[in-house]
């Protein structure tokens, strides 16, 4: 944390998050992290009171050498071995399903070991939350059924134990459990009462309320707003690099991996000035 953060107040630093949501990567992250905080939302969004989770993670990397590694919001595990993936999408996307169809192929990947049989696989649910509704049906709530084509009598239903259900924050849905968890998701007020979902409310209220709770999310919006500086610094470098032509693999590995703000602002400059990228190299 820099000079400034370091002398905010609890109130000061309170009033700093308040804008964070449980439709954030970062705030959800944190606060359904906690086993019973994620239960709670999958057994209302599942419609399934009794299920059982067994373990979560968030923000979960599944990295693939070959192709694009992906960053799961949430990744859950119940008791019988069945694989919850909740994708949080609050922005504006071409194509949603096939996202859905990656991620899930990067799952299937990821637990199915060699020498294991394919039947071995657990069932996949996807619980997809988006801000408006890109399926255009004016509902808040869509659940993927795979069924026999009527107009194809030689085709037939089969359950391949993937489940998809899509919600969206525009539209209510015809679940009054559910539009209030979405609601809420929105909102994401830390003294809300409810029985639905207390659990997360719980773990709002720390994050948002309580010193050690807001502390921490202090420390990761300070540290991931850095990394995006540093991120930022970086791709204007290599891009002002382009124009000289093309760059050697070694000075864009280097310019990658520095972590150094003032650095980064010096070889900004550099590159600027700089007739080549030979001599943006000699000056770096």
């Amino acid at each position: 944390m820099d000079g400034i953060a370091m002398t905010e107040t609890l109130e000061q630093k309170r009033e700093r998050i308040q804008e964070f949501n449980l439709t954030s990567d970062l705030f959800a992250g944190k606060v359904f992290e906690d086993l019973t905080a994620c239960q709670e939302l999958c057994r209302i969004l599942m419609q399934d009171p009794g299920l059982q989770l067994k373990d979560v993670k968030t923000q979960y990397v599944i990295r693939n050498l070959i192709s694009h590694s992906v960053q799961l919001d949430i990744l859950a595990e119940t008791v019988t071995g069945g694989l919850i993936n909740v994708e949080l999408q609050m922005y504006k996307e071409a194509e949603p399903f096939r996202r859905t169809r990656y991620y899930t192929s990067c799952i299937d990947m990821s637990i199915l070991d060699k020498g294991k049989e394919y039947y071995e696989l657990p069932s996949v649910t996807i619980l997809y939350i988006t801000k408006s509704d890109f399926i255009g049906g004016k509902k808040g709530f869509y659940q993927i059924r795979r069924k026999t084509d009527r107009k194809n009598p030689e085709g037939t239903g089969l359950d391949n134990g993937l489940y998809e259900k899509y919600f969206n924050l525009k539209y209510p849905t015809r679940y009054k459990e559910i539009n209030e968890l979405l609601q809420y998701l929105e909102n994401s007020t830390p003294y809300y009462q409810t029985k639905l979902f207390p659990r997360i409310v719980e773990r709002v209220n720390y994050y948002k309320i309580q010193r050690e709770g807001v502390d921490i999310m202090c420390e990761i919006a300070d540290r991931i707003k850095k990394e995006g500086k540093i991120e930022g610094k970086i791709e204007d470098i290599l891009d002002l690099l382009e124009e000289l032509g093309k760059i050697p693999t070694r000075i864009a590995q280097r310019i990658r991996q520095e972590t150094d703000l003032k650095v980064l602002g010096r070889w900004l400059r550099c590159a600027a000035s700089a007739s080549s990228i030979l001599e943006f190299e000699r000056r770096m």
